[in-house]
């Protein structure tokens, strides 16, 4: 039986973010930030960076440790200043090993748009970046759609190096977590820059506006259980975004159990990846293409993951689309509506049957990907 229960720790809330910005807590121009180590400290400031890199090499294997749920990986978040305008940063020890996670939401949504023709190269330029530079691994694009009510919303999620390089850097800007925290937050911010900027390149995102902790752990509890609205809140605390019981015995499906308001509700999954992919007239992959394999007034998700091959800079693309239904029935018209929905638009998918739960898990939403 592959039913079980989770129980996870709430996470503190705090008022949505609005648009990037710079770092809180940056200090006057000549002066270092607050929590720097003093290059003048001599020994005592040499011992406090070797002392907080070597706490940072060992936090992976201390979150790894922590109960998964259900095939995500360990996770831990970073420390962030209350109120600030800048992305929730989420350490993550998955699949594809340690990852800092941010989460943008793609104001207006360029999936739909001409401009998708040479997205993928906009995307290839920030992922060629070498990984000393602190930068991407893998950037997901994620889309929602919330069945016949409710918004339809696209996301940037950037799966960031946890190099040598970055802890290095961490370490002689703060003790602890905060220059980790402050790093990466820099680094992630660079990207968003990057991936919305208007110029002559044509595809591409934005606005993009980061999301915080609340609004982050809001959109995971959302994908797995459409129906449960947002998390934030003064009870935020004492919300559990994560399922309490998983089925994963039907083969064609996976079950997530989890409380939806005063009451719990099941939510039943099927997860597919895009097996070939349509064109654009000028040839190029149709990276907008997974959202439109989503059936009209079906509740799901569709992803595009972009990840380097390691062959002369080449950037490789897989797609996955997951479609939601109150119960087994009914999640099986919506993968008879995916199946005709991609046919049509050129494509063919293939469910994972009997993988169900990992499928879930590992392309919704922390940028990892089936192997």
């Amino acid at each position: 039986m592959a039913t079980h229960q989770q129980q996870t720790r709430g996470q503190a809330a705090r008022p949505p973010a609005a648009v990037p910005a710079p770092v809180r807590g940056s200090a006057a121009p000549g002066q270092p930030p607050p929590g720097a180590v003093d290059p003048a400290a001599g020994l005592l400031g040499k011992v406090r960076v070797r002392g907080t890199r070597r706490s940072l090499r060992r936090l992976p294997g201390l979150t790894a440790r922590r109960p998964e749920p259900f095939g995500l990986g360990g996770m831990h978040w970073l420390p962030s200043s209350p109120g600030a305008l800048e992305p929730a940063l989420l350490l993550h020890a998955g699949a594809h090993g340690t990852d800092l996670i941010a989460v943008a939401e793609i104001a207006t949504s360029v999936l739909h748009g001409t401009d998708t023709r040479d997205l993928a190269a906009r995307l290839g330029e920030c992922l060629r970046v070498p990984p000393a530079a602190g930068t991407v691994r893998r950037i997901q694009l994620l889309y929602q759609v919330p069945g016949p009510v409710g918004r339809t919303r696209a996301y940037a999620v950037l799966a960031l190096h946890y190099h040598p390089a970055l802890l290095g850097r961490a370490a002689k800007l703060c003790q602890g977590e905060r220059g980790l925290a402050q790093v990466a937050t820099r680094a992630a911010q660079n990207v968003y820059t990057q991936l919305s900027r208007d110029d002559a390149t044509g595809g591409r995102l934005g606005p993009l506006v980061p999301l915080d902790r609340a609004a982050a752990t809001g959109l995971l509890g959302s994908l797995l259980l459409p129906g449960r609205g947002p998390l934030a809140g003064p009870r935020h605390a004492e919300t559990v975004w994560q399922p309490e019981e998983i089925d994963a015995r039907a083969p064609r499906g996976c079950a997530l159990t989890g409380s939806a308001g005063p009451r719990a509700a099941t939510w039943w999954h099927a997860t597919a990846w895009v097996k070939q992919w349509p064109r654009t007239l000028g040839g190029a992959v149709d990276l907008a293409a997974p959202a439109g394999f989503l059936p009209s007034g079906v509740s799901g998700a569709a992803s595009v993951l972009l990840g380097p091959t390691g062959r002369d800079g080449e950037v490789a693309a897989a797609g996955f689309v997951t479609v939601s239904a109150h119960d087994p029935h009914e999640l099986e018209l919506a993968r008879i509506g995916a199946h005709a929905a991609a046919e049509s638009g050129g494509a063919v998918i293939e469910f994972c049957d009997r993988r169900h739960h990992l499928a879930l898990a590992r392309t919704l939403p922390l940028a990892q990907g089936l192997h």
